[in-house]
């Protein structure tokens, strides 16, 4: 990715007006570290000035986990999450099944990333996005980037969920996530011991990319 790193740590006003993408494996705190973000964004920003669009399905060993299990103050913002959220690689038995549920998701995420479109914040925070792009649309990711002063989403970034018994989502869930970094000012990658191991920056996002 980019080739300069910076001190290992980050603080939310340090990310205030960028574009951020936190990957790691599951468990390794990807939601922790944003809902830490998000509590010192919500100190600096106004609180009807943040949306908060909740992809993450319910924690389930050290599988998924919604910002609101690390962040109790979500009523004083806009916070949105799809009444079911499935696990296409864990709950799919067969390649049709896997299929159907992220198709599932896809039809059950997209209305809020619609939402967000039709009435911009200053602040996103997007919670697991790669759930949405086994088969939603990256374009639809990048408005939302393009229309938010700060953007910070989580991703999936690793191997225990490789296989999608041949679907191919695993691979189009690591190339639409490897494009969608491209359009970041930083990319904060968490190994799994829960430790920020880099930070890379990009160049400033341009607008006209989407």
């Amino acid at each position: 990715m980019g080739k300069n790193k910076q001190k290992a740590q980050l603080k939310g006003k340090e990310i205030l007006g960028k574009k951020v993408l936190i990957l790691g494996e599951t468990g390794a705190g990807k939601t922790r570290l944003a809902a830490k973000l998000l509590r010192e964004i919500m100190t600096l920003v106004n609180s009807e000035k943040i949306t908060v669009i909740d992809f993450a399905p319910q924690k389930a060993g050290e599988i998924g986990g919604k910002i609101t299990d690390c962040l109790s103050m979500l009523s004083e913002i806009k916070y949105f999450s799809p009444k079911n959220v499935y696990t296409p690689r864990l709950a799919g038995k067969s390649p049709e099944q896997v299929l159907r549920f992220a198709e599932l998701n896809r039809k059950n995420m997209e209305p809020l990333l619609r939402k967000f479109i039709r009435n911009a914040t200053d602040v996103i925070v997007l919670n697991d996005v790669t759930l949405y792009l086994h088969s939603g649309e990256l374009e639809t990711v990048l408005k939302c980037v393009e229309l938010a002063k700060t953007f910070l989403a989580t991703a999936y970034y690793g191997s225990k969920l490789a296989n999608d018994l041949g679907t191919g989502i695993s691979s189009r869930e690591r190339e639409l996530t490897d494009e969608l970094a491209s359009f970041m000012d930083l990319v904060v990658k968490i190994n799994s011991l829960r430790k920020i191991v880099d930070i890379h920056a990009f160049s400033p996002y341009k607008s006209n990319q989407c």
